[in-house]
């Protein structure tokens, strides 16, 4: 009987946005049991996307853990993802346990806040001696039972004890160490103390998180509109967002690769490094701005789980990006990018476009773990990438319009690095005349990405400088290019950068004019220049420490 379920399940065709939705069905019913089994301290449903973020991504990285973890055992990852999805609504037994335990009172489901050796005695006492709070009776049964199905379903594919045991085991292992997050962090950050009792933990975390960046990242209107006890619950939410983020993302890369590995190489080859590169670079110029110029608190570790949630954040925008342009860009590349994955037949226009939504996924909840300003310059960004690429609009047709969309896309890119940092959210505390600057200075930079695809472009009506103008179009697009370092200095009010500016637009202008065209110098350039800004800034500003200028 098990048999033909498993073997039934197994030929169920299922896309990656599929088993996704199928996912988040299962997850909010298990979320709607759990807020009547185990009610906040007010008695209201915690429907804020706050608590539905956290509580969802420790659902998501435990089942992608689990699955790489069962795919290793049984050397399918194919079909381990599928079979968890629909053994997945075993989640639900334990808040309906507990709520029929407890005779409708319900018992408190949270992580276990033990520390230091008290974590070894919960492991080998199955999650420790309290039953009605931490892991709940509900809970408890929930994992026997998971581990009973790991168990049989590891002996039906090996028929060996030995794998079958040490299966069940890394998963309850691994489950473990999932449920004592809090506990873990406390223990390695006091590693030379005694163990805490529950009330220094939450004193702990209280603390870091008011000193990190996730203090004022966490409301828009900031901590004055909420009592500091909910704010530290927000806070908290967002603090264990970002690292089972990175979890998430960890676990499902694994599980990708191990799935389909050509695909996965196949997409990372797309990735266009420079190009990432220049988003990157100039997000952590963002973040620089505002550090230089005192906008920020001082720097704690937990800030790292930020910085590392908005660069994956970033990453997954620009690949999001890649994989819409190269879906509507099929006839362009077939002339101009021939080796792009949808040319050589890497990847299916539905496994792309599937891949895409997960990249879009990815972004927006990274970004959202970050702060609400990174999220809202995240939604900017897609706006610009989707109007470029995708029909109706597919403003990428028309000259200007597309590089001016880059600019805006680079100037949220910028924000959100800024606003990650900077304490005052007041839009007004990045220059104005500086956003401006950038969106001008990057839609005359940005042409220079059209001079590789003018046989392309000329196929697809694409109307772009190069196009327009012919021979004398790699001039136009040199000058431009030339003429945006020019305005660096100007717009930055440090006039200095000119030592720089003035070669770089000299040696620019070369390399865009000079035939065979060749891109990598270009990025080359770029870099070089970014660097000599940074490189500037950061020498002005330890002059000024130097003479009390500061």
């Amino acid at each position: 009987m098990m048999e033909k379920i498993l073997d039934k399940i197994k030929r169920e065709p299922m896309t990656i946005s599929q088993w996704m939705l199928g996912f988040v069905g299962i997850f909010f019913i298990r979320y709607f049991f759990e807020a009547l089994s185990s009610p906040t301290s007010s008695g209201i449903i915690p429907s804020d996307p706050y608590t539905l973020i956290h509580v969802g991504l420790f659902f998501l990285s435990v089942t992608l853990g689990t699955a790489f973890i069962i795919g290793f055992f049984s050397k399918d990852y194919v079909n381990t993802p599928k079979i968890i999805l629909f053994a997945l609504p075993v989640i639900w037994l334990a808040p309906i346990i507990d709520i029929i335990l407890s005779y409708g009172e319900g018992y408190k489901m949270t992580y276990l806040f033990d520390s230091h050796g008290k974590l070894l005695v919960d492991f080998f006492t199955f999650f420790g001696p309290i039953l009605n709070q931490g892991a709940t009776y509900g809970i408890r049964i929930g994992i026997v039972l998971i581990l009973i199905g790991v168990g049989w379903y590891l002996w039906q594919i090996n028929k060996n004890a030995f794998k079958t045991i040490l299966g069940v085991l890394s998963v309850y292992a691994f489950g473990f160490v999932m449920s004592i997050i809090p506990g873990l962090i406390y223990t390695f950050s006091n590693i030379f103390s005694q163990a805490g009792a529950y009330a220094e933990v939450l004193s702990y975390f209280e603390k870091i998180i008011f000193q990190s960046t996730i203090s004022h990242n966490t409301l828009r209107e900031g901590v004055s509109f909420v009592s500091r006890v909910r704010f530290f619950e927000l806070g908290f939410d967002k603090l264990l967002s970002q690292m089972l983020f990175i979890l998430s993302v960890f676990f499902g890369g694994l599980l990708f690769w191990k799935m389909d590995s050509k695909k996965f190489l196949a997409i990372l080859k797309n990735c266009r490094l420079e190009r990432i590169g220049s988003y990157i670079a100039i997000l952590l110029c963002g973040m620089g701005f505002a550090y230089i110029n005192k906008l920020g608190s001082p720097f704690v570790w937990t800030d790292l789980l930020g910085i590392a949630c908005l660069l994956l954040s970033w990453v997954s925008l620009w690949m999001y990006a890649v994989h819409i342009n190269d879906i509507t860009d099929v006839k362009i590349d077939a002339v101009s990018n021939s080796n792009r994955p949808l040319i050589q037949k890497e990847i299916t226009l539905e496994s792309m476009r599937e891949t895409g939504y997960v990249w879009l996924t990815m972004a927006l909840i990274g970004s959202w773990s970050v702060g609400y300003y990174p999220f809202f310059m995240s939604l900017v960004y897609v706006a610009c990438s989707y109007i470029y690429s995708s029909m109706p609009l597919r403003l990428r047709r028309f000259p200007i319009i597309p590089s001016f969309l880059i600019g805006v896309a680079s100037l949220a890119t910028i924000l959100a690095g800024f606003f990650f940092i900077s304490i005052y959210k007041q839009i007004q505390i990045f220059p104005p005349l500086l956003s401006a600057g950038i969106i001008i200075m990057v839609t005359l930079a940005i042409n220079v990405k059209d001079m590789k695809d003018v046989e392309g472009d000329k196929a697809d009506g694409i109307l772009t400088l190069p196009t327009l103008f012919g021979e004398m179009g790699a001039k136009i697009v040199g000058l431009c290019f030339a003429l945006s370092f020019l305005l660096v200095p100007i717009f930055l009010s440090f006039y200095i950068l000119y030592i720089v500016a003035l070669p770089s637009a000299i040696v620019g202008y070369k390399l865009v004019t000079k035939k065979p065209y060749k891109e990598n110098p270009i990025f080359i350039l770029r870099f070089v220049f970014l660097f000599s800004i940074a490189l500037f800034y950061l020498s002005g500003y330890w002059l000024a420490h130097i003479y009390n200028l500061l």
